[in-house]
């Protein structure tokens, strides 16, 4: 059982999907915090059952500086985050499961999304770092932006949220015996 998580999105079964909810494609965006590797054990997690991919996608960000054009991203940048991806990618292999390392350049939101439907994604994990307060009502949240406009179910996940499976003991006490 997943504890401390958030579920969020819309199932279709007139789009043509079942109407049993298998996952079999999750796309995990990286960024390598510890709120992304944590999403990261989840999607394995639920993947592993349905012999699922998982998609671990990177997105490279151009930035502006000043009034001048976005610096080009050369390829030892994208180069780098394939490595990382690769041995996270390598990591999920060696548990059995299948991994494919994306890195893309581009609007971090919009290349998450495009993927997600491109690919036909199941569900997509990721990680927030919970901002609240001013923090977030300047920055927003990307993964709240996420939710929004996924087509497909959205898990949201902490860094400090650990997956655990909860034992429960129940005493029913004398209702139960009548």
């Amino acid at each position: 059982m997943l504890l401390g998580l958030l579920v969020v999105g819309r199932f279709c079964a007139s789009e043509g999907r079942s109407s049993m909810f298998s996952i079999r494609t999750v796309l995990v965006p990286m960024d390598f915090s510890a709120c992304a590797l944590a999403a990261l054990d989840h999607a394995a997690d639920l993947a592993r059952p349905q012999r699922g991919t998982i998609l671990l996608l990177h997105v490279v960000t151009p930035t502006a500086s000043g009034l001048a054009e976005a610096e080009p991203i050369g390829p030892e940048v994208v180069s780098r985050f394939e490595d990382r991806l690769r041995q996270l990618a390598d990591r999920l292999r060696a548990e059995r499961l299948n991994a494919e390392p994306l890195v893309l350049i581009g609007n971090i939101e919009d290349e998450i999304l495009t993927m997600a439907s491109r690919r036909g994604v199941d569900l997509i994990v990721i990680g927030t770092h919970g901002h609240s307060g001013w923090g977030h009502l300047l920055l927003g949240s990307m993964a709240e932006r996420i939710v929004r406009r996924a087509e497909c179910p959205v898990l949201t996940v902490k860094d400090h949220v650990v997956a655990r499976s909860l034992e429960v003991e129940v005493d029913a006490g004398e209702e139960a015996s009548e």
